[in-house]
């Protein structure tokens, strides 16, 4: 321990090696860590690293400066759950692989006041997290013939069944976490996941999947999302960008409890599927907040999915300053758009049913020229409240200075037309059914006048 305050941990070469000294080096730290109630940081010195999975500890931060990079093993025994299915194989359920990096879950412990930094000074960027899902799976467990993390994923796809690969990142039950000023890429499955946490910081942060380091025929990264928060809350996500194989933020809401009060600011993503709320919603999502948002090239920009196995109320969900150009030239699907709010995401059936309602645009942008996409613009609208009669109208909803480049009829279907605000400071948008509304001086939902350069400033920040 140096001073009390730091221990760092060198590059070995050796898989078990690397990942001892790292687990031994946060064991240590947490002992003191605690005992004071301050942060203990593990410093990675430069160089390369390769390790199998590793457990967070309380009050300790993982420092991974510049110049270094940690590479997930990818022997699949080595992160297998006793008793689940085979890590590296297909089956129904995803359950089999402990993440990389986690906390919380597994009969580990959950740990508060921990995190991954890059700096100890905020804002100079630090080391990478490789996950090499284009590489092909080692041990004795690997799969026969030889296939990598995303060619499992992909041959579970066309299988309508599900892979078993690690995730990278993942704390459960944990309290104020940092993430920052870190590059993650190639995970063989989610990227970050956060499960019952609570104020949790990620910012600074670069998720980049596939990277160039994918070669030609590896796979796709199918199910790779960026960040996740799964019945969360407090949680702020700002300063990053992120690309990935799905949807590059994913809030969800399932049996564990509501996701709430989460802050999504000033992020640009990729190509991914968006920002998504569900499809498991069944707890609750509300006070979602999205500002400064750039997406270039997603298959959606705002979207709620969500059908009658595991629907519920989402509610109070705010966009403002929403820039999107180039949505849906990817998948060119019907499902996919600019706005796509679903009710009816898939045909499962239950009693779970999904009801949206309170939900606010505020200065939105979409640029996609259908003169390079077959003359058909992609950047569709969706409100789509179908499902089952016992399904709520999609309800109050406020579009207030939302402008397309061209002209745009929403798909609707099911939705409660006299609580559908569509102001006259919009441009190119018709909603069927919903009269256009003068528009006040001031939106009623944010307080705020309307940018009246939106477009200008879409167009210059996210070129």
């Amino acid at each position: 321990m140096i001073g009390g305050i730091t221990q760092t941990v060198s590059p070995s070469g050796d898989t078990t090696t690397d990942t001892t000294n790292i687990q031994d080096a946060m064991n240590a730290c947490t002992t003191v860590g605690t005992a004071a109630a301050h942060a203990v940081y593990v410093q990675l010195q430069p160089g390369s690293y390769t390790i199998t999975p590793i457990v967070m500890r309380s009050y300790v931060y993982l420092l991974i400066p510049a110049g270094v990079v940690v590479n997930a093993s990818t022997n699949a025994s080595a992160y297998q759950i006793s008793g689940s299915g085979t890590c590296g194989g297909i089956a129904s359920s995803s359950t089999g692989c402990v993440p990389l990096i986690s906390a919380g879950n597994n009969g580990q412990k959950a740990a508060s006041f921990t995190g991954i930094i890059g700096s100890r000074v905020v804002g100079i960027m630090g080391g990478t997290i490789d996950g090499h899902g284009w590489d092909v799976i080692t041990g004795p467990t690997a799969p026969s013939p030889a296939m990598t993390w995303w060619q499992v994923a992909t041959q579970a796809n066309a299988s309508g069944k599900k892979q078993i690969c690690p995730r990278l990142i993942e704390f459960d039950q944990g309290q104020n976490i940092l993430l920052r000023d870190i590059t993650l890429q190639d995970s063989p499955y989610f990227h970050v996941v956060l499960s019952q946490c609570s104020y949790v910081t990620a910012t600074d942060i670069t998720i980049h999947t596939p990277s160039s380091l994918a070669p030609a025929g590896s796979g796709t990264a199918y199910n790779t999302d960026g960040i996740d928060p799964i019945s969360s809350s407090y949680i702020s996500i700002t300063n990053s960008h992120i690309t990935d194989g799905d949807d590059n933020i994913a809030i969800t809401a399932a049996s564990k409890g509501a996701s709430h009060d989460i802050t999504i600011q000033n992020n640009h993503f990729g190509p991914g599927h968006g920002i998504s709320i569900g499809s498991g919603t069944n707890a609750g999502v509300y006070n979602v907040y999205v500002k400064d948002a750039f997406f270039n090239g997603t298959d959606n920009g705002m979207r709620l999915k969500s059908d009658d196995s595991e629907g519920g109320e989402v509610q109070h969900i705010f966009y403002d300053t929403i820039c999107m150009k180039g949505i849906n030239t990817g998948s060119k699907s019907s499902k996919n758009g600019a706005i796509a709010f679903d009710t009816q995401y898939s045909s499962s059936t239950g009693t779970l049913y999904p009801y949206y309602h309170d939900i606010h645009l505020h200065d939105v942008y979409s640029d996609t020229d259908s003169a390079t996409i077959s003359g058909k613009a992609w950047d569709n609208v969706r409100l789509n409240g179908a499902g089952s009669p016992a399904t709520e109208p999609i309800s109050n909803i406020s579009f207030y200075n939302v402008n397309f480049n061209e002209s745009k009829t929403a798909t609707v279907a099911n939705i409660d037309t006299t609580s559908i605000y569509l102001y006259s400071n919009s441009v190119n948008l018709n909603i069927p059914g919903v009269s256009v509304t003068p528009a006040p001086a001031t939106d009623p939902y944010f307080n705020e006048s309307a940018n009246p350069n939106i477009v200008g400033f879409c167009q210059q920040q996210n070129p």
